[in-house]
């Protein structure tokens, strides 16, 4: 399995437990079931994730602002990136990617190779500034 997957793992673990999440998601969390079926035997769950936060759109924001990694869209990197999802790939129309369940204060994660116990705390500081 990939290191980013692993990495990912514990920081989906971590969010999961803290009462600002409002919902989460990634493969090993929604769908796992189908999504084995299709994934490889030595496979993981993948490096990408969305959440959204108790509190809206000020809570969004507020957390972006205050957590300290790189920002802006992107996928495959070696480092971590977090994008306000649904405002940079559905701007033009916010009210049909809600109505499918994209709001627009959704924010997407890709996990890269950082330490995941640095990548925990930057995430905690945070959270913990909501």
């Amino acid at each position: 399995v990939c290191a980013t997957n692993e990495i990912a793992a514990e920081l989906i673990k971590f969010m999961e437990g803290r009462s600002e999440v409002e919902a989460l998601w990634h493969p090993s969390t929604q769908c796992r079931e189908r999504y084995d079926q299709c994934r490889k035997e030595d496979g993981g769950y993948g490096a990408l994730f969305s959440f959204l936060l108790k509190g809206g759109e000020g809570a969004a924001q507020q957390f972006y602002d205050a957590l300290e990694i790189s920002k802006g869209p992107s996928l495959g990197t070696d480092f971590t990136l977090v994008c306000p999802y649904t405002l940079l790939a559905h701007y033009g129309e916010l009210e049909w990617a809600a109505e499918r369940g994209a709001p627009r204060n959704l924010l997407r994660v890709w996990v890269g190779l950082e330490d995941p116990e640095d990548l925990i705390e930057r995430f905690r500081k945070a959270l913990e500034s909501l």
